[in-house]
């Protein structure tokens, strides 16, 4: 049986105790639901670190999770909970969409589809932040100068540096570096005086 950890963030108390009501009854999937605190997001979302995190749109806007999705060390997928149409032009900022109003077999489909995508892809698809770190080190910086760079701290860049290892089955600069250049995430003349001679 699947294991997943759900993070849910809405200012309602009967979304958030709902959701979790239903999660609990998901068949062959087994989840550890947390509920978070919307003033307190990106805290909380840093200690617990979920794979899925679903959000109420009346509460976390769509810019907040671009943001989200943009500052996560690690992969997240985000589902928006739904009681009226969303409005238009958002749906796609989320990776899913469930209403309160559907089952729990479609609950349960949606959340296997994520889960698919997650096994199929997670462990090689680099986040964009990922990337940024890959294209520094390759470039020659430092993780404070990455960090800078970024605007994160340097924890959070060696965060990075253990997923991107983790994901890539690379442990070498030199390694990285031909990904890099494959994965044209560089060209060759931005790293020319980081070749060896």
């Amino acid at each position: 049986m699947k294991h997943v950890d759900i993070a849910i963030a809405s200012s309602s108390v009967i979304v958030t105790t709902g959701l979790a009501a239903i999660l609990a009854k998901l068949r062959n999937i087994h989840v550890t639901v947390k509920e978070i605190d919307p003033e307190r997001i990106d805290e909380q979302l840093n200690k617990l670190k979920p794979l899925i995190l679903i959000v109420d749109p009346l509460t976390i806007n769509a810019q907040k999770v671009k943001e989200l999705k943009s500052t996560s060390p690690s992969r997240m997928f985000i589902i928006a909970v739904y009681n009226t149409a969303l409005p238009v032009g958002t749906v796609r900022v989320y990776d899913k969409t469930i209403s309160i109003y559907d089952s729990i077999d479609t609950i349960t489909a949606t959340l296997s589809q994520l889960l698919e995508e997650e096994s199929d892809e997670g462990q090689k698809v680099l986040s964009q932040r990922e990337k940024d770190v890959v294209t520094g080190i390759v470039k020659g910086l430092s993780n404070k100068e990455i960090a800078t760079e970024m605007n994160v701290s340097v924890n959070t860049v060696m965060t990075h540096r253990r997923n991107i290892a983790s994901k890539l089955q690379i442990h070498s600069p030199a390694g990285l570096t031909i990904y890099a250049i494959v994965s044209k995430l560089v060209k060759l003349d931005e790293i020319k005086s980081q070749l060896p001679i």
